[in-house]
C-alpha cells in the first residue's frame, strides 16, 4: 500500500470514527430515556426531556467541532466541516428553543429556583452567537468574540440540567456522560486558548477560527 492510498485509509478510518461517535452521543439520551421506563407517561414532559437533552448533545458536538477544528480539516474538508458546525449548532438552538417552548406549555410554578431563568438567558446568548457566525463576514473584529460566548452556553445549560433536569439527576450514566461532555470542552478551551497566545507570540501563525 502506498503512502497516499494509507493516508487516505486513515482518513476515512477517522470520518467513520467520528461520525459513529457523534450518532452515538445523540443516540444515548433518548436510548436511557427509554431504559427509564418514564418515557411513556406524560408525552408532553418525555418531549420536553428529549429537545433538553439533545439540545445539550447538539451544543457540545458544535463546540467541538470549532474547537478542535484543526484536527477535523485533516479528517474532513474544511467545506464539509463548516456544514456540519453549522448545522449541529442551528440543530441544537432549534431543539433548546422547543425545549423552552413545551416548558412554558407544560408550566414552570412547580420549580422554586433560580436555575430555570437560566434557559431564557442561554436562548438570547445562542441567538446572538448564532446571528453573528451566519453575519461573520459583515462583523469581521466582533463575531468570534460574540460565538466563543457558546461555552458559558455549555456551561450555564450543564447547571441547568444538573439542578432541574430529571433525567441528569436521576441517571447516573447520563450524568456521568455528560461530565465527560464537560471535559472534553474544557480540554477544547484551553486548546483554543493555547492555539490564541501562540499566535499572538508569532505573527506568521494562523488560527483557524472557530
Amino acid at each position: 500500500m502506498g503512502r497516499k492510498a494509507y493516508a487516505g485509509t486513515v482518513r476515512l478510518s477517522l470520518q467513520i470514527i467520528s461520525i459513529a461517535l457523534a450518532l452515538g452521543t445523540l443516540a444515548i439520551p433518548p436510548v436511557l430515556l427509554a431504559l427509564s421506563g418514564t418515557a411513556s407517561l406524560d408525552a408532553t414532559w418525555t418531549a420536553l426531556r428529549i429537545a433538553a437533552l439533545e439540545a445539550f448533545t447538539l451544543i457540545f458536538l458544535n463546540i467541538v467541532t470549532g474547537a478542535f477544528r484543526p484536527f477535523f480539516n485533516r479528517v474532513f474538508k474544511a467545506r464539509s466541516l463548516q456544514r456540519i458546525h453549522v448545522a449541529t449548532g442551528l440543530a441544537g438552538f432549534s431543539l433548546a428553543l422547543a425545549h423552552g417552548i413545551i416548558a412554558l406549555v407544560y408550566g414552570i410554578a412547580g420549580y422554586r429556583t433560580g436555575a430555570v431563568y437560566i434557559g431564557p438567558i442561554v436562548l438570547a446568548v445562542l441567538t446572538a452567537a448564532i446571528t453573528t457566525a451566519l453575519a461573520r463576514r459583515r462583523m469581521r473584529s466582533t463575531w468570534r468574540w460574540i460565538h466563543r460566548l457558546n461555552y458559558l452556553v455549555f456551561a450555564a445549560v450543564l447547571v441547568h440540567g444538573l439542578v432541574l433536569g430529571y433525567d441528569v439527576r436521576s441517571e447516573v450514566p447520563l450524568k456521568i456522560l455528560f461530565i465527560v461532555y464537560a471535559g472534553v470542552v474544557a480540554t477544547g478551551l484551553v486548546y483554543r486558548l493555547a492555539a490564541m497566545a501562540k499566535a499572538r507570540n508569532s505573527p506568521s501563525a494562523v488560527v483557524t477560527p472557530q
